[in-house]
């Protein structure tokens, strides 16, 4: 017993000892010190996030000058675009015609009078003359074997003077004999009835194809009624084998026109750029297969881009110091009752036209014309016309 009432009182004591636990409390204060530790955690890791999100705008915004909302810089002018320049025409190749004798045919009854005939002396492509008769001008030729006997033949075109007032003209064919050319035959000429015949060509190596027209004039042979007729040499003589004998009365013909729209230039932070579209219709009942478009445009102008195949800027022999850009370009022209339309594109490191600069056909305008090969008539109503243009 006296034992145990020692433990009673050691335990007695002990207890008086050691405070009382609230376990709420408790509870409540282990809670609190989680809460916050929490917090502190993710503050860090906020702050840790927040540290690379900058640095790495810093870096994005240090590789790149700042760009305000709104704003982009002005486009700037392409580089003008070189064109070949196109030599001036010169004269023909005139082959053994250019320094020959020859033997000139007869041009009929009435030419004959004022015409050079007979054996006479080439010097650059023209006979000699004297007071009465005109010269023979040699104008093109060909060589071929006409009469098909294996030795080469020449098939030329020669004319009696120049201009309208010529004695007349004739296609000849000539062989050589020795260090002269000789008539092997007429293959047509003005004796026959006809008042033009300024193209020929040779077919299937015999056959000669001649465009004959029954009227004359000065503007080119593709203005006035025409047709192709094909000759070849038979029984001693040249006969048409193809090709129609007549013209008929009311010939079918090809109608252009040209409209060209406003060249319309921008500014840009070089210089300026402009856009033109040139249409050409034909309203008539012929095809045109090729034609030349001359563009005159001020001297700051200059093409740009790539679609110039075809194209080549056009020397001013006559004013070479002249104020403009002569530019011709040659183009597919279009079938009958149908439109062609050629953009081009343009730029101007200056303004190109003072905005008091009166529009005249002496600094900008469109002209056409049709090129080889010619097949009927072609009419052009007003081949010239301004371009207008259009500068901010």
């Amino acid at each position: 017993m006296i034992e145990i009432d020692k433990l009673r009182r050691g335990l007695s004591d002990i207890a008086a000892e050691v405070d009382a636990v609230d376990l709420r409390e408790r509870a409540l204060a282990t809670s609190h010190r989680i809460r916050v530790r929490r917090t502190v955690a993710t503050v860090m890791v906020g702050l840790a996030v927040a540290a690379v999100v900058l640095s790495t705008a810093v870096n994005v915004r240090t590789d790149r000058s700042p760009t305000l909302p709104g704003l982009s810089p002005a486009p700037t002018a392409p580089s003008p675009t070189m064109l070949p320049t196109k030599e001036p025409g010169g004269q023909s190749d005139l082959g053994p015609f250019r320094s020959a004798i020859i033997t000139v045919p007869t041009w009929g009854p009435t030419a004959d009078a004022t015409c050079t005939k007979g054996r006479t002396k080439l010097n650059n492509g023209q006979s000699q003359h004297d007071a009465v008769h005109r010269p023979v001008n040699i104008l093109s030729y060909a060589a071929t074997d006409v009469d098909q006997d294996g030795a080469e033949d020449y098939v030329a075109h020669l004319k009696c003077g120049e201009g309208p007032e010529a004695g007349g003209s004739q296609i000849v064919a000539f062989r050589r004999s020795a260090q002269e050319l000789l008539p092997i035959g007429r293959i047509i000429g003005t004796q026959d009835g006809l008042a033009m015949m300024d193209h020929f060509e040779v077919h299937g190596g015999s056959r000669v194809a001649v465009l004959v027209s029954e009227e004359y004039t000065d503007g080119g042979q593709h203005t006035v009624p025409n047709q192709w007729r094909t000759y070849a040499w038979q029984d001693g003589r040249f006969r048409q084998v193809t090709g129609p004998k007549t013209l008929p009365a009311q010939p079918p013909a090809a109608l252009l026109s040209v409209v060209p729209s406003t060249l319309l230039f921008r500014p840009v932070s070089s210089g300026f750029t402009g856009q033109l579209t040139v249409t050409v219709r034909n309203d008539g009942a012929v095809d045109v297969a090729r034609l030349e478009i001359l563009l005159i445009l001020p001297s700051e102008v200059r093409p740009a881009g790539d679609d110039w195949d075809g194209c080549a800027v056009r020397p001013d022999t006559d004013q070479p110091h002249t104020d403009q850009t002569a530019l011709i370009c040659a183009v597919s022209g279009p079938r009958a009752q149908s439109h062609i339309s050629v953009p081009f594109a343009f730029v101007a490191v200056d303004k190109p036209v003072p905005l008091d600069d009166p529009i005249s056909l002496g600094n900008h305008y469109v002209s056409i014309s049709q090129l080889p090969p010619f097949n009927g008539q072609v009419t052009i109503n007003d081949p010239e016309v301004v371009i207008p243009i259009s500068v901010p």
